[in-house]
Parts: C-alpha cells; structure tokens; sequence
C-alpha cells in the first residue's frame, strides 16, 4: 500500500484507510467516521465513492441529524459491477441511496 504526503491545511486531519481486497469492507469509512469525535456547530459533508459505502455514510449522517442540504453524497461505481451493470442498477431499487 502506498500513502502519499499530502500537504492539509491547519485544523485539517488526513487519514490513510486500508483494507484487503480494496472495496470489500464498505462499512469501513462510516466507522472511521464514527469513531472520530463529531465536531461542534453545523458539519458539510462531500461524500462520493463506492456505492455500498456511501450508503453506510447515508446511514451515519442520518443518525447525526445532517440536514440533508448540508450533504453531497454519490455512489458513483460499485464493487464487482462493470459500468453498465452500475448504471441499470441505479434505476433499481438495490441503486438508490435513500435521503
């Protein structure tokens, strides 16, 4: 696994997730975010990846009472789909990350 240095503005906090074979844990980044201590005051979330996790994201989000305007949140592939199985999924209801 490779991690890259990357320069993060003050306040900033970057985190290097792992896990083998890539994509097979979709809870992963909802309980990295979980554990991390939720910050005072209004939170903007920018979410899009893999679409089993952004549902757990969803999940979380919910839980936290985000308005649901403060979110922008994607599930723009899927593991083990190829790309136009991807895209006929999304018009079915195991597609939809639900508001």
């Amino acid at each position: 696994m490779e991690v890259i240095d990357l320069p993060a503005p003050e306040g900033v906090e970057l985190r290097w997730l792992f896990h083998s074979p890539a994509g097979s844990d979709p809870s992963l980044l909802a309980a990295s975010i979980a554990s991390t201590p939720w910050p005072e005051g209004r939170v903007g979330v920018f979410a899009h990846g893999e679409r089993e996790s952004m549902k757990a994201i969803r999940a979380l989000l919910r839980e936290r009472s985000v308005p649901r305007g403060d979110i922008s949140l994607s599930g723009y592939w899927a593991l083990g789909r190829t790309e136009d199985r991807f895209q006929a999924e999304k018009r079915e209801p195991i597609g939809k990350i639900e508001d």
